[in-house]
């Protein structure tokens, strides 16, 4: 799932591949957004990892973007043109992509909280691009499950926090929006 999830953010042609592999009677669920570590100490962008003694960042790929943000909005580095460079593209687009909230991050309470919720933001506009660009290749409907994963220490449960669940058909129109509809 992360190989696709990570091929259709970054791409529209994936999509339309993937919709090849779906039965003539099937429909699809497209489950994606950021990840965010939070310690047993309750620690937000950390987290305990199996056989790491140290404390490690999670996302670290977020929170190098909000980095280079924060040095952008900051005044003490320049924009860069990398997302070019094929090598880190990934890296690149995870940047351009943080880069519109850099004053919401600013102006927030707390970075590192905040800091998922933009990214969600971002590629969920992405995503919806994406649906409605390959959503005529799927035959029947699609269920589009955005939010953010939570991960914890190694003894601890994992969570997802639900912000988007749509119902959709194959025009990429929204038939019901179900996110009320989830319990817990």
């Amino acid at each position: 799932m992360y190989v696709i999830l990570t091929l259709l953010l970054l791409l529209a042609t994936p999509a339309g591949a993937m919709a090849a592999h779906i039965p003539d009677d099937g429909s699809v669920l497209l489950v994606y957004g950021p990840h965010v570590g939070v310690s047993t100490s309750g620690g937000i962008g950390k987290v305990e990892r199996r056989g790491i003694a140290l404390l490690d960042s999670c996302c670290g790929s977020a929170i190098a973007a909000s980095n280079y943000v924060q040095g952008i909005t900051d005044g003490g580095a320049t924009i860069n043109t990398k997302i070019q460079q094929f090598t880190d593209f990934q890296q690149g687009a995870v940047q351009e992509l943080l880069l519109p909230h850099g004053k919401r991050l600013a102006d927030a309470q707390d970075r590192m909280r905040e800091l998922p919720f933009c990214l969600f933001d971002s590629q969920d506009l992405l995503m919806r691009e994406i649906v409605q660009k390959g959503a005529g290749k799927v035959k029947n409907n699609i269920a589009l499950l955005g939010g953010i994963q939570i991960n914890t220490a190694p003894e601890a449960s994992d969570y997802f926090l639900p912000l988007r669940f749509d119902f959709m058909n194959n025009k990429g129109e929204v038939l019901e929006d179900m996110l009320d509809q989830l319990t817990f």
